[in-house]
């Protein structure tokens, strides 16, 4: 070792205070490297105990060979050429270049170059420094990674993202147009995935949206792009198709897929939803057209119950401008005071005496005229103004039968028909309270109607209709046998009366299997001590089947249209 320095040109023993500078940088486990520019090639001349600790030559191996042995395919060209610019103009430069070990492994070096000049200004030597980077370099690279998946994927699912999905979206549509092919984007969206959530819990809630995730994967190409939207919607695209029979093929093997059971903390269950296909070029040229357009065709599917993949059409775009402008008219309608209350009167079975009213609003539009429930009902849930139109509701009910009381007539309940939206906005409660406050309506005489499929959210609404309960405001389960709902749950919530839907009264007594529903229904309504009352009697028929079996109430065209509030007041004086 000391023959071969003693053969270079270059003697650091000879001063002292190198001496000690050299033993120094090599006890930081730093690598030393001298080069002689005025020899050819500008060749090592010098390396330390740290430079054959990183790279695993030794000096004889190393001595008089240009650095660039430490080269290979991996090493950025551009590193190359600050360090070479640095020689070449006699300065100093700092680069972070991939270099390769003697046995072909490669790591990272933070190289450090610099001249030593003579009194005229004349490069002797060049000094490198290394220091190997390789474990904060490939920590940085994680880090990185992290951060692109943070960007571009949804952390639950793996799946695209929504942006990072609408970017490869316009490059595949770009292409499309390119090579004359046809495209698809197909809408997902899961049902009643809140109920999952606050039944089974965010974890498994999550849970869910990956074996979907997973589903999704195995049912397309490996490749194809699909995203997580946002909650329980997904899309995937589907591109380079001649075929459109390829894609309504894919359709509906995820179809398939998606409907097999799942399984949540060791328990099986299904879970609908609802599919959406818009195509390009057809159904539009753009990414957030299609998307918007998929999504259209999926919440038909949803709001229809249609089974299998719904294909957009352009019916309806004119039925979302209808809603549009149907949304705009709602707002300006309940200040212009186009809304009224009309009162179904409600029918004791034994007795045939009236035993209340159910309130129903009506809509009066000075262009459209009468606008059914039906129709502007559902735009206003969907919007969120059911929750100022339900407390109009709710106001003018409970004033309108504080002043027939006031009146001297019959004290009577009235029940008022609340939207789960209504029902789940955290104000509710305090709503009613307030109503009841400023009309000074006693709470017995107000009955709050909930559908029956809010009854599946049971921890969500225990504790507000406990608190309307202990409020002695009475509570009734409306559209009963509509809503697939658990008998354990109408068990155990604070319910008093039982709605059954106008659909399992249409076709009695003709029909026998409606007939046995019926029966059943009103046997396990008074088996729970509640009061059973039908919707939609319209015959005679029909009332005395329903009286002959034990049904309490009735409601219906049979004994009373829906009233004004003056009709109701002609009827009141009668009774």
């Amino acid at each position: 070792m000391e023959d071969d320095q003693a053969s270079s040109p270059f003697h650091p023993e000879s001063m002292l205070t190198a001496s000690a500078l050299l033993r120094a940088i090599d006890r930081m486990g730093v690598g030393l490297a001298i080069t002689d520019p005025n020899l050819e090639d500008n060749p090592l001349i010098y390396v330390n105990q740290g430079f054959e600790q990183i790279t695993g030559y030794n000096r004889v191996e190393v001595l008089r060979r240009n650095l660039r042995f430490l080269q290979g395919e991996e090493t950025n060209k551009e590193h190359l050429d600050v360090i070479r610019k640095a020689v070449k103009e006699i300065g100093s430069a700092t680069v972070r270049i991939k270099n390769y070990r003697k046995d072909g492994s490669t790591y990272w070096n933070q190289f450090v170059i610099s001249p030593i000049l003579d009194s005229e200004g004349h490069p002797l030597y060049f000094i490198g420094l290394q220091f190997d980077v390789t474990q904060e370099v490939e920590q940085q690279q994680a880090s990185t990674e992290r951060l692109r998946q943070l960007s571009h994927f949804d952390p639950v699912t793996q799946l695209l993202n929504s942006n990072r999905f609408k970017e490869l979206m316009f490059a595949e549509l770009r292409s499309a147009q390119e090579e004359n092919t046809m495209a698809a984007v197909i809408c997902i969206n899961l049902n009643r995935f809140r109920h999952v959530n606050e039944s089974f819990g965010e974890s498994d809630g999550n849970e869910l949206l990956r074996q979907v995730a997973e589903r999704l994967r195995h049912s397309f190409p490996e490749g194809t792009p699909m995203c997580r939207n946002f909650a329980d919607e997904f899309f995937v695209l589907v591109s380079h198709v001649s075929d459109p029979l390829y894609i309504h093929t894919l359709a509906l093997d995820l179809n398939d897929s998606l409907k097999d059971p799942y399984t949540l903390s060791g328990e099986a269950f299904h879970v609908g939803f609802g599919m959406g296909i818009s195509l390009y070029p057809d159904d539009g040229s753009d990414v957030n057209q299609l998307l918007q357009h998929a999504e259209m065709a999926m919440k038909e599917a949803k709001k229809e119950a249609l089974e299998g993949p719904h294909y957009f059409d352009y019916y309806l775009m004119d039925r979302l401008m209808a809603q549009l402008t149907l949304e705009k008219k709602m707002i300006r309608a309940l200040a212009a005071r186009q809304f009224e209350l009309h009162y179904q009167p409600k029918i004791d079975t034994a007795t045939e005496k009236l035993t209340g009213f159910e309130a129903l609003i009506r809509w009066n539009d000075p262009v459209q005229g009468y606008i059914p429930p039906g129709t502007f009902i559902p735009i206003a849930e969907e919007n969120g103004f059911i929750v100022e139109l339900g407390k109009w509701v709710l106001l003018e009910a409970c004033r309108m039968n504080k002043r027939w009381q006031e009146a001297g007539l019959p004290k009577l309940p009235m029940s008022v028909n609340v939207s789960a939206v209504q029902f789940r906005h955290p104000h509710f409660l305090r709503t009613v309270e307030q109503v009841l406050a400023e009309t000074e309506l006693a709470p017995h005489f107000l009955e709050l109607e909930v559908t029956e499929s809010l009854l599946n959210d049971h921890v969500l609404i225990r504790d507000t209709l406990t608190a309307l309960q202990q409020r002695g405001i009475s509570l009734s389960v409306d559209d009963f046998g509509t809503g697939y709902s658990s008998i354990h749950y109408l068990k155990s919530l604070p319910v008093q009366v039982l709605k059954i839907d106008r659909t399992f009264v249409q076709e009695t007594p003709c029909s026998e299997r409606d007939n046995s529903l019926l029966r059943s229904i009103i046997q396990l309504g008074k088996s729970l001590g509640m009061t059973v009352l039908a919707e939609g009697v319209e015959t005679k028929a029909q009332f005395e089947f329903l009286q002959q079996n034990g049904c309490d109430q009735i409601q219906g065209y049979y004994y009373s249209r829906p009233l004004n509030a003056e009709a109701v007041e002609g009827l009141l004086k009668s009774s």
